[in-house]
């Protein structure tokens, strides 16, 4: 049984490709743990989350990061997770957590790597007047938004786009790529080698 973490700090709306992977993958599986630091978080707002706990765990309850991570680490051993998906998890792990769950926990962010890291990807390529930008997906290290590279897809900004329209559109690719990672790395075609990505049957998912 190979089991997956989700981790979030909006709406959630990742979780579609995890669960549709689950379903999908010949590999036995399961989603066993949903973290949120979203206090707000309302389970009722995606029916995806029907039947399903979700532990909410607020970042400010702790007195340091250390703290908070230690938190975060100790359920996913817990848990025997085997996969971490953070999808758009606001928080910025340390060097700790970043060496031990690194190579299995897959992080999306709004832009095509190395440009623009960091927050507010996509209010900077507007702004910048690029015409393509889009979404990564890596593995976590030590530093922000520099893990090694899983998969890419590009975004074309047209006229007219404004930051909310940009954001759908990056889920909507971030959502496929997540998919396809989780069926390869549930196959066992998806590991890391020496700081470098091993992606087999790329794209032929």
């Amino acid at each position: 049984m190979k089991r997956i973490a989700f981790l979030f700090s909006g709406r959630g709306s990742l979780i579609q490709s995890v669960v549709s992977a689950v379903d999908k993958t010949r590999t036995t599986a399961e989603l066993s743990v949903i973290i949120t630091n979203n206090t707000e978080f309302v389970l009722s707002s995606n029916p995806l989350f029907d039947g399903r706990k979700v532990n909410v765990v607020n970042h400010k309850d702790f007195s340091s990061r250390i703290k908070f991570d230690e938190h975060i680490a100790g359920l996913l051993r817990y848990n025997q997770i085997d996969l971490v998906i953070l999808g758009g998890f606001r928080r910025i792990f340390t060097k700790e957590f970043a060496m031990e769950f690194g190579p299995i926990t897959m992080n999306t962010h709004p832009s095509l790597l190395p440009a623009l890291p960091g927050d507010k990807a996509q209010q900077k390529a507007l702004d910048m007047g690029l015409r393509i930008t889009g979404a990564t997906l890596h593995f976590i290290n030590e530093e922000v938004d520099a893990g090694p590279i899983i998969d890419q897809e590009p975004v074309r900004i047209c006229n007219g786009m404004t930051e909310s329209d940009l954001r759908q559109a990056i889920i909507d690719v971030e959502q496929k790529m997540i998919y396809r990672a989780i069926l390869s790395f549930l196959a066992g075609k998806l590991n890391m080698s020496e700081n470098r990505v091993i992606y087999k049957d790329y794209m032929n998912v």
